[in-house]
C-alpha cells in the first residue's frame, strides 16, 4: 500500500525547503533558487495533487540531496503544454529579458503583444542621442538594406539626420535655459519638520545644492529630449527590458518570426536562444504561423486593389467615431481592413458600405483564412465592438507613449510619410528650422526608394518621429477615464497631452453625464514647454531625503 499523501513535512523535508521557499511553516510564503520551469510544473500541480505546493516539491521535485530536480520539472511542462496543450500552464514560469539596440519600430511590435509580458524602453523623452557608439549613430541597418544597392543612400541619409539632431542638443537646451533660469527653478526641501519650496539663493548645504542641480539639468534636458527627437527616425535602437511569461514569450517569437522585417526574424532566434537558458520547454513550440502570414499577404494584396488611385481624406487629430448596432457589419469589415491602407476608418467605411455584397464576404473570407485548427485565430479586427472607439493621427513619436495601455484594442497603420509631419516651433527658434526640414526631405526621399526596391516593410525605417501614423482605439468607459486622467498629466509630452484631452472633450460632447468619469483629465495648456519642473523638485526633495542622487545630470 502506498503510503499516504500529507501535507506534513518531516524536519528533514522542512531543512530540504529551506533554501527555496521564504518560510517552511507559513501557509502564504515565496519562492527563491529554484528553476522557473520546476516552479511552474510544480504550481501546476495545484490543479491536481490534494497536497500544497511545499509538499509537491520537496517529494516530486527535489532530488534526495536536496537539489532541484530539474529534469522532472522540465518533462512534466513538456508533456502538460506540448503534448497535452494546456497553454495556462505556460503562464507559470516567468523570465526577464533584456534586448538591447533594436529599432525603436521593433520595440511597438514587441509592445504590440498585450498579455503576459511587462516591458520598460530606453525613452527618446530623456536620454539624448547625440554620441556616436564605436564610430557609428545609433540606428539599425538590417542586413537585407546592406546588402541592397541602397545602403549608401540608407547610411547617408541616417549619418546626415543623426548628425542635425546632435547639432541641436545644446542650443536647445540654452533655449530652456532662458525660458527657465536656474534661479528661478524652486525645489522642495525638508525644513523645520515641514515641506516647503527653496530656490537657488534659499538652498543649504552641498546636498541641496546637488538636488538642485540634477533636478534643473534633467528637466531642461527632458525638455529639449521631447523637442528635437522630432528628426529622431524609427530605425533609431532602442534598449527594452521585459518581465513575461512562458505564453507570451512562446507567442512574441512566433509573431517575431511571421514578420516581414528581417530585424524581427533575427530577433526571434536570438530571444529564443536566450529564453533555452531559464524557460526552454515553455517556448519549444513556437514557430513561424503560416496560418497568419498568409492572411497578411492576401489582405495587403486586396486592399491594394481595393484602394488603388483612391486619395486619403483629410481628418481631425482625433475623431469619436459613431458606432450604429445597424451598421456592425460594414464597420467590423472597415477594422479588418485598417491596419493596411493609410485612410482613415470614416472613409473606409463609406467605400465598404458601397461594395457588393460579394465582395464585402470577400473582405471577411480573407481576413479570417482557412483555419485548420483552434489555434488558428484571426486578428485584432475581431475585437471590433467597444462602446468608445477612437481614430487618432498623430506624430510617431505620440504613438510611442499612448501604445502601451493595454485593457484596450489598438490597431495601427504601417508608418510611412504620406500622412505629412510637423515641426515643432522651438527648432525654428534656435535656426535650424531648414536643417530639420531637410531632414523630413532625405527622410522622404529615402522612403520612396526603399518602397521601389520592394522592400515595404523596411521603408517604415525612414519615417521620423514627426512623421505622422494613424491608429485606432476601442475601450470602454472605465479605461478611457483612466486612459485620459493619466496620459493628460502635467509632466506628460504636451502633445500626446492635447490628444488625450481632445478624446476627453469629445467624449463629453457627446456623453455629458459621464463628467465624474473624467473628473481628473487636466484640461490646462502648460506653456514654456517644460512640463516636468514641479515633478522633478518633488524628486529632489526625495533624494535628500534618501540620500541617493541620479548624477547622470551633474
Amino acid at each position: 500500500m502506498k503510503p499516504k499523501r500529507t501535507d506534513e513535512l518531516t524536519d528533514r523535508e522542512k531543512a530540504l525547503l529551506r533554501p527555496y521557499v521564504t518560510d517552511v511553516e507559513a501557509k502564504v510564503f515565496s519562492l527563491k533558487n529554484l528553476n522557473p520551469e520546476v516552479i511552474g510544473a510544480a504550481l501546476a500541480r495545484y490543479s491536481r495533487a490534494p497536497t500544497g505546493f511545499k509538499e509537491t516539491v520537496v517529494r516530486e521535485f527535489l532530488n534526495p540531496d536536496g537539489t532541484p530536480n530539474d529534469v522532472k520539472g522540465s518533462e512534466m511542462i513538456d508533456r502538460v503544454v506540448n503534448k497535452f496543450g494546456d497553454e495556462s500552464v505556460a503562464e507559470l514560469a516567468v523570465a526577464p529579458l533584456c534586448i538591447e539596440e533594436i529599432s525603436n519600430l521593433m520595440t511597438k511590435i514587441i509592445e504590440d503583444c498585450r498579455i503576459g509580458g511587462s516591458p520598460i524602453e530606453e525613452s527618446t523623452r530623456y536620454v539624448l542621442y547625440d554620441q556616436q557608439r564605436e564610430g557609428r549613430w545609433r540606428y539599425v541597418c538590417p542586413a537585407n538594406i546592406r546588402a541592397s544597392g541602397l545602403k549608401e543612400a540608407y547610411v547617408q541619409t541616417m549619418d546626415f539626420i543623426f548628425e542635425t539632431y546632435a547639432s541641436m542638443v545644446e542650443p536647445m537646451q540654452e533655449l530652456f535655459r532662458k525660458r527657465l533660469p536656474a534661479e528661478q527653478f524652486p525645489i522642495e526641501v525638508e525644513r523645520n519638520g515641514g515641506t516647503r519650496k527653496a530656490g537657488l539663493k534659499d538652498l543649504e548645504g552641498d546636498n541641496e545644492r546637488r538636488a538642485h542641480r540634477i533636478a534643473y539639468n534633467f528637466t531642461i534636458r527632458s525638455a529639449a529630449c521631447d523637442v528635437i527627437r522630432c528628426v529622431l527616425p524609427a530605425a533609431t535602437q532602442a534598449n527594452l527590458g521585459l518581465v513575461g511569461n512562458g505564453r507570451f514569450y512562446s507567442g512574441l517569437i512566433s509573431k517575431l518570426l511571421s514578420q516581414d522585417f528581417m530585424e524581427a526574424q533575427d530577433l526571434a532566434e536570438k530571444i529564443r536562444d536566450a529564453l533555452n537558458h531559464l524557460i526552454p520547454t515553455f517556448i519549444k513550440r513556437a514557430a513561424k504561423n503560416d496560418y497568419r502570414i498568409k492572411i497578411d499577404r492576401a489582405m495587403r494584396t486586396l486592399c491594394d486593389d481595393l484602394f488603388q488611385g483612391v486619395s486619403i481624406d483629410s481628418s481631425p487629430e482625433v475623431v469619436l467615431l459613431e458606432d450604429r448596432d445597424e451598421d456592425y457589419w460594414v464597420n467590423l469589415l472597415a477594422s479588418m481592413i485598417f491596419p493596411y491602407v493609410q485612410h482613415p476608418t470614416g472613409q473606409i467605411r463609406g467605400i465598404v458600405r458601397a461594395l457588393p455584397e460579394a465582395k464585402q464576404k470577400e473582405i471577411f473570407a480573407v481576413y479570417t483564412g482557412e483555419r485548420q485548427s483552434k489555434r488558428d485565430r484571426p486578428g485584432r479586427a475581431l475585437e471590433y465592438g467597444y462602446p468608445v472607439n477612437f481614430d487618432i493621427i498623430a506624430g510617431f513619436a505620440e504613438y510611442r507613449d499612448l501604445q502601451r495601455h493595454r485593457m484596450l484594442t489598438q490597431q495601427r497603420q504601417d508608418m510611412g510619410v504620406l500622412l505629412g509631419y510637423s515641426i515643432p516651433e522651438e527648432i525654428q527658434e534656435i535656426g535650424k528650422g531648414e536643417a530639420a526640414q531637410e531632414c523630413f526631405e532625405r527622410a522622404e526621399s529615402l522612403y520612396g526608394d526603399l518602397i521601389k526596391a520592394g522592400m515595404r516593410a523596411e521603408a517604415q525605417y525612414a519615417s521620423l518621429f514627426n512623421h505622422f501614423i494613424r491608429w485606432n482605439m476601442g475601450m470602454n468607459l472605465r479605461e478611457l477615464g483612466h486612459f485620459t486622467e493619466l496620459r493628460t498629466q502635467k509632466a506628460g509630452h504636451p502633445k500626446y497631452r492635447r490628444v488625450c484631452q481632445t478624446m476627453a472633450k469629445l467624449y463629453l460632447r457627446r456623453h455629458p453625464e459621464m463628467e465624474r468619469v473624467l473628473r481628473f483629465v487636466d484640461h490646462n495648456d502648460y506653456d514654456q514647454g517644460i512640463t516636468r519642473a514641479e515633478q522633478e523638485a518633488r524628486t529632489a526633495r526625495k533624494s535628500l531625503a534618501s540620500g541617493v542622487f541620479d548624477d547622470m545630470d551633474e
